[in-house]
């Protein structure tokens, strides 16, 4: 029912161009045919919106006229993330100490800050359930409030006598556990807030603000930790940032709508990776930048201690800090360069080359004759974490991927890609501490961050791959024509009006008289090839 050329004397009919490279195509619109889907096409033969030309006369929602319940809303999202991620990171500089005085090791160490981490990895993809049956608001409200709670008790577990080494193990991952289910549930509540409160105009930009704040928050926990450990010991910075926590709570109470639904869309993950199983390359490099993130939390602190005699939790603090500095830095500047056209890809392969090279020179490599100088430690956490913070990008070439594999850009698609996103650095952060304690406790220091930087040189070669292939399938594209528009917009005709099945097989046409007939009468040179 697609000819090039085809003509029709029928007064009645009304012809579809649709531009196709340098062929016109047309097709014939009878009067016994639903006219809505011509409606629905602008004049490259692509579906539009009703409503857009009515939206178009309404102002659209900015910074400059939205309302102060928005604004301050969007305070309160900003706060709980920075705490959040504040009290996950905080314990970096002290907690390896306390627990080594409780008889546990470095790898075991290792495992209780994984599993933070791990029990995210778990959780982000239940709260697409879990969220939407208790409701976004209780979800966020009651999240908060079992973080504060779970955070303040994290604080109690240096009154456990130091003999004591299985009871602190197990409270110690079961609290960190907890604390990590509540912080998670309220995130992906908070997130749903926003795609409910805030219009499409400005919804991107306040993601972009409350992840500034996770960077944020993750950035000032150790320095917060280690100085309110210096001026009041164990328990205080648990007591301080849990307070916070919970007073959070009401707080955020009043400017959360009681009557708030979530979003209901739902898309399957099995079904995004059937349709494009690429994505699982960009995955990787984002769970490559969570390890390097977070290798250095369990053993840092006692390499500070070690080479260089630093025992003061203050300073531990603000050398940990300078990672996430790098990383807050980092965000930004990544971005602006993986707006620009083709250098999404490039700038995610040569930020995984430069950490890969950074960590080599943290160690430094034992291959290189380099002293351990504190200042080339100082310099190379921050521009790993600089390097690192690429990875906020990727999500964008996730998306794009999904795009390019005919998947349709909407809000539960924009859920599934972040879930998949934010799943892959979680399970990141998850590897880091765990390799990282296993490989200091094996080989030490400058072993375990020139393992880190081969990391990085392997994802850099499969995503450099993956970069090859993708170029040579856009030429490919652009060589035969991108026929996947008109393709679609004929097989919608076709199923719209009952002239094929499911599976795109064409079973009817028009005759000369605009009248439905087996295909083989309408066209009677159609074959199953064409």
């Amino acid at each position: 029912m697609v000819e090039e050329g085809s003509t029709s004397e029928n007064n009645d009919v009304e012809m579809l161009i649709v531009k196709n490279g340098d062929a016109l195509h047309e097709v014939d619109e009878p009067d016994n045919i639903d006219s809505e889907f011509y409606k629905d096409l602008d004049d490259d033969g692509m579906e539009t919106d009703k409503d857009e030309e009515k939206s178009e006369a309404e102002p659209e929602i900015g910074w400059r006229n939205m309302s102060r319940k928005l604004n301050v809303l969007l305070a309160g999202l900003c706060l709980s993330r920075f705490l959040y991620y504040a009290a996950f990171s905080m314990i970096a500089p002290f907690f390896p100490d306390e627990a080594a005085e409780h008889g546990v090791n470095d790898l075991v160490n290792g495992l209780i800050f994984s599993s933070y981490s791990i029990t995210a990895v778990i959780v982000s993809p239940l709260c697409g359930r879990l969220v939407p049956f208790v409701g976004a608001r209780f979800g966020y409200l009651g999240g908060m409030f079992g973080a504060g709670i779970t955070t303040l008790a994290y604080g109690l577990l240096d009154e456990i006598p130091n003999d004591k080494t299985t009871a602190f193990t197990f409270w110690a991952f079961v609290i960190r556990i907890f604390e990590a289910f509540f912080s998670v549930v309220s995130v992906n509540a908070s997130t749903a807030i926003i795609f409910h409160s805030y219009p499409l105009s400005v919804q991107s930009t306040i993601m972009g603000i409350t992840n500034m704040f996770f960077g944020a928050g993750l950035t000032a926990g150790p320095l917060l930790g280690g100085i309110l450990y210096d001026l009041g010991g164990y328990k205080l910075p648990f007591f301080v940032i849990g307070a916070l926590i919970l007073l959070s709570v009401p707080l955020n109470c009043f400017v959360v709508d009681k009557n708030i639904d979530t979003i209901r869309e739902t898309s399957s993950v099995v079904e995004m990776f059937k349709t494009a199983p690429g994505v699982c390359f960009p995955a990787m490099a984002r769970m490559t930048t969570g390890i390097v993130n977070s290798f250095i939390l369990p053993i840092l602190s006692s390499y500070l201690t070690t080479q260089y005699n630093i025992t003061s939790k203050t300073k531990q603090g603000l050398i940990f800090s300078l990672m996430t500095l790098g990383y807050v830095v980092g965000s930004p500047i990544w971005g602006w360069i993986g707006d620009k056209k083709g250098l999404l890809r490039w700038a995610i392969l040569i930020g995984l080359i430069g950490i890969s090279i950074d960590c080599f020179f943290l160690g430094p490599c034992p291959w290189f004759d380099i002293p351990n100088y504190l200042w080339l430690l100082a310099l190379t956490l921050f521009l790993i974490g600089f390097g690192a913070a690429v990875g906020v990008i990727v999500i964008v070439d996730i998306m794009e991927k999904c795009k390019s594999n005919g998947m349709e850009e909407t809000l539960a698609l924009g859920a599934l890609v972040s879930g998949v996103y934010y799943c892959a650095y979680f399970l990141g952060t998850a590897i880091g501490p765990i390799l990282g304690g296993a490989f200091y406790a094996l080989w030490g220091w400058g072993w375990t961050t020139t393992a880190a930087g081969f990391i990085c040189i392997l994802t850099s070669l499969i995503y450099a791959a993956y970069m090859i292939h993708e170029t040579i399938r856009e030429k490919r594209r652009k060589a035969y024509g991108d026929l996947e528009g008109q393709e679609a917009i004929t097989k919608e005709f076709e199923l719209n009006n009952d002239f094929g099945d499911e599976n795109g097989k064409l079973n009817y046409g028009l005759n000369d008289e605009n009248e439905k007939v087996p295909i083989s009468k309408a066209y009677p040179h159609y074959t199953e090839e064409e």
